[in-house]
């Protein structure tokens, strides 16, 4: 038997199972009517790997109901929230947020709640700041961590956005919803058959010698899933990592790449056409370049690391199986430089402010 030797590599593994608990409870949650209402706007708020999870929210969310989607930082819709939502006549929040507790979170579903506009608190703590605040409060709180990062709970927070824009667009009466859902309970299946060959692949992508500077690259729904690459990275590590749009790379941010760069590409449908060719030109730069794709659809290039994902499932539904790569690839970062991934400098478990109450 494997001996897990932290709490955020046993926590990442959890994901195994809590993803199909996650799916459980989720089907039998309540559902709030006014989620129906296609005049309303969903606003995604949270800050941190929260906020990556409401850049992607809306990304799937839009593309999957047809119904405009917005992302804010905690920060952004607390402080700002009139002109954040000024052009939305009927907002509804989606507050994000693994303790409940985080200020400017908990403070912007109070701003909303003031102004007549419905929240939905999704958090893996129950009884939290955020599940009183909110009309309504998914409590994932078989998700429990003990580390500072956020790692499984980001996977299953990920998976109940999923299930959100497709609970959504099938209320609409739209079949691509009811597909989507339908495919949920395989995606989970998935994450945990293909986890240790994710492992795999991220350690010897770090190697004994490893990287100085990291590079995590996605679009549409994959950037807030890239940006959350970069956030493990740098929390863990403390190495300097970035993320971009995929093709933004090449206007200026290239310009870093040498042969302690790897940069790190999710790779959709929509990109694999253009994916090959910047993987290929990292590598000819001198850098490390790993491409994650739907099997078949990026053709290999010399000195590109190609790892390919099951075909078939819906698009969006890949940021489950890039998740875990990307947790493993800090990880084993962290383990080479014999830093501790449970007590990430300067970080803490809950960001609460002290001023302005």
């Amino acid at each position: 038997m494997t001996t897990r030797t932290s709490h955020t590599e046993q926590e990442i593994y959890a994901q195994t199972r809590t993803l199909r608990e996650t799916l459980g409870r989720l089907s039998s949650t309540p559902w709030p009517a006014w989620l129906d209402d296609p005049d309303r706007t969903p606003v995604f708020v949270g800050c941190g790997t929260s906020h990556h999870l409401a850049q992607y929210g809306a990304a799937v969310t839009q593309a999957l109901t047809r119904r405009p989607a917005v992302a804010l930082t905690g920060s952004e819709a607390w402080l700002f929230i009139d002109d954040c939502l000024r052009a939305w006549k009927q907002p509804f929040l989606v507050a994000l947020s693994r303790s409940g507790a985080s200020t400017e979170v908990v403070r912007a579903a109070g701003e909303a709640r003031r102004r007549g506009i419905p929240v939905l608190g999704i958090t893996t703590t129950p009884g939290s700041e955020l599940a009183r605040l909110a009309d309504a409060c998914w409590e994932l709180d078989h998700v429990r961590e003990h580390s500072v990062v956020m790692t499984q709970s980001f996977s299953n927070m990920l998976l109940a956005l999923q299930w959100l824009a497709a609970r959504i667009a099938q209320e609409q009466g739209d079949t691509a919803g009811a597909s989507f859902l339908g495919r949920l309970p395989e995606l989970a299946e998935a994450v945990a058959g293909l986890h240790d060959r994710l492992a795999e692949q991220a350690r010897r992508v770090v190697g004994e010698e490893g990287h100085d500077q990291y590079v995590f690259l996605g679009s549409g729904a994959f950037y807030g899933v890239a940006r959350e690459g970069m956030l493990k990275m740098k929390e863990m590590t403390q190495l300097p990592a970035d993320a971009y749009v995929t093709l933004e790379f090449r206007h200026g941010p290239k310009s870093i790449v040498n042969e302690r760069t790897c940069v790190v590409l999710l790779s959709s449908r929509s990109t694999a056409p253009h994916d090959r060719d910047l993987a290929a030109e990292v590598a000819q730069l001198g850098g490390k370049a790993v491409v994650l794709a739907e099997e078949g659809t990026v053709p290999p290039a010399e000195g590109v690391d190609m790892l390919e994902l099951p075909r078939g499932f819906p698009e969006f539904q890949y940021a489950s199986l890039h998740t875990p790569f990307l947790q493993w690839l800090a990880l084993c970062e962290t383990r080479r430089l014999g830093r501790d991934p449970d007590r990430p400098r300067h970080l803490s478990h809950v960001v609460r402010l002290d001023h302005g109450e």
